[in-house]
């Protein structure tokens, strides 16, 4: 039988003021400490300890975490660092008042404006951790003092996030729901990084409390006051990739040279290698049913993005670009294993063949360069290179909405597996990001898509995000693929 601790927090206030949602372990490790040492509970710390310090050597938690988005900024003003520097005059018997006239000439130069900006929750939302502790040393008893420690807590993030706490050992339960469910991730899929207590963070704990208490001791300042034996833990969302597995190919000639293609006629390719592929797994003598789902993309509803996508690669980010497609991709679904790779690399020395009959160009096995580094690689910032098709009108009644457009804009990222939550902003336009790319309405487009409107789209996410990125209908043969600046 499996056993976890848990760990629940509710924000009292409905509002968090550290940096990155949700907050890290070490984050609520610091917490407890200091839930477990205020006032007079710290006569009760020598039995709390060993309880923190088993804690400190568990595997990093799974956190299930409310949805939360960024509140307005505001700026308060907060005593200047570089005032630690009058210290040495202060020591010497100077008057502050002369110390800091001597410095600036005026007392303005104490303050500097900080920008705040809280995380707002929905009242009621809880925060959870959860450690896996089955058959680990002396669990029930450690786990039964944390949970007693859990009801300690006071605050998390800044002083004035006031908390409350509960702690829980459970058996064989589902996880609690929450917009967020991540888990610790060591396989390159992970979609952030989440600092996480590691054997020796209590001691690095107290080190740094001490630092803080002593800082002003001697003609000098002591900035060495935060933790700093972190362990960098990345994480990744619960039953989900974080990118897609490809294979490469470069377009060449019958002499190996390369083969180009204009940027406007990314569906084309996207066609002519979406047959070579259909050619391929049929003479690998693959299920005529998977061929027509999976390769071909005749999905049932619900099932649009299980299959391949394929994607022409316009060469793109250098000043000389000029656009033309020389490389191609053909793309697994998010969470697939990748089982059919080695059927696809087969593809190498396979002709792209036009629906006259002709051979356009040659598949070549790709090495990884700098143009496909734009489109595969890993970033917070993603720009379209072939434009986002979207499925709705961005007019009523003749007018232009734009509204409507981000809404459907947030749908089709959603649809192409990036939920609302992991955008920070966007932007869009008819004219192109990229050098070597043209305005949104010179792109070809299947006829079934022609009266939908199609924008080139810069999207910001909250965190990086690998690619390839791909969004929009027409998202699986050319259309809404993105390249990282």
């Amino acid at each position: 039988m499996s056993h976890r601790l848990r760990i629940s927090v509710s924000f009292l206030t409905g509002r968090y003021h550290g940096e990155e949602w949700p907050p890290s372990p070490a984050r609520l490790f610091q917490a407890l400490v200091a839930g477990a040492t205020a006032g007079c509970r710290v006569r009760g710390w020598s039995a709390a300890e060993p309880a923190m310090r088993w804690l400190e050597r568990l595997a990093p938690p799974e956190i299930v975490a409310p949805e939360a988005e960024l509140g307005v900024g505001y700026k308060t003003y907060v005593p200047n660092n570089d005032t630690d520097t009058l210290w040495p005059i202060l020591a010497r018997g100077v008057p502050l008042r002369d110390a800091v006239r001597g410095k600036r000439g005026e007392w303005d130069g104490l303050l500097t404006p900080k920008s705040v900006r809280p995380w707002l929750l929905q009242d009621g939302a809880q925060l959870h951790y959860l450690w896996d502790i089955s058959g680990v040393t002396d669990a029930d008893l450690h786990a039964k003092r944390l949970c007693s420690l859990a009801r300690q807590l006071l605050a998390l993030g800044w002083g004035i996030d006031v908390v409350a706490g509960l702690g829980e050992v459970e058996e064989d339960r589902m996880p609690p729901t929450g917009a967020w469910h991540l888990v610790p991730s060591w396989d390159g899929t992970a979609t952030r990084t989440l600092d996480a207590a590691t054997e020796g963070f209590v001691d690095d704990i107290k080190r740094a409390y001490n630092a803080f208490r002593n800082r002003t001791h001697g003609p000098a300042m002591s900035t060495a006051t935060h933790p700093t034996a972190y362990l960098p833990v990345p994480y990744r969302a619960a039953g989900e990739a974080s990118f897609r597995q490809f294979v490469a190919f470069d377009l060449r000639d019958e002499r190996g040279e390369w083969r180009a293609f204009r940027w406007q006629d990314a569906m084309l390719v996207a066609a002519w290698l979406r047959h070579a592929t259909k050619e391929r797994m049929s003479s690998e003598h693959r299920p005529s049913d998977w061929i027509n789902s999976f390769v071909c993309g005749h999905t049932e509803k619900g099932q649009q993005n299980q299959r391949l996508s394929y994607v022409p690669l316009p060469s793109i980010g250098h000043e000389h670009s000029d656009g033309h497609i020389r490389r191609a991709l053909v793309v697994l679904p998010f969470a697939d294993s990748g089982r059919g790779l080695p059927y696809l690399r087969r593809l190498a020395g396979d002709g792209l063949v036009s629906e006259g009959g002709a051979t356009q160009a040659w598949l070549a096995t790709a090495e990884r360069d700098g143009v496909q580094d734009r489109y595969v690689g890993e970033s917070r910032v993603w720009m379209s290179v072939t434009p986002v098709v979207l499925h709705g009108r961005d007019h009523n009644a003749g007018k232009f909405r734009a509204r409507k457009v981000e809404k459907l804009l947030l749908q089709a990222f959603h649809e192409a597996g990036y939920p609302p939550r992991l955008i920070a902003e966007f932007s869009y336009q008819q004219a192109p990001y990229w050098r070597g790319a043209g305005p949104a309405r010179l792109a070809q487009i299947p006829r079934h898509l022609s009266l939908w409107p199609r924008y080139h789209v810069r999207v910001a996410f909250r965190q990086a995000v690998r690619g390839p990125l791909l969004a929009g209908i027409g998202r699986h043969y050319g259309l809404g693929v993105f390249a990282a600046p």
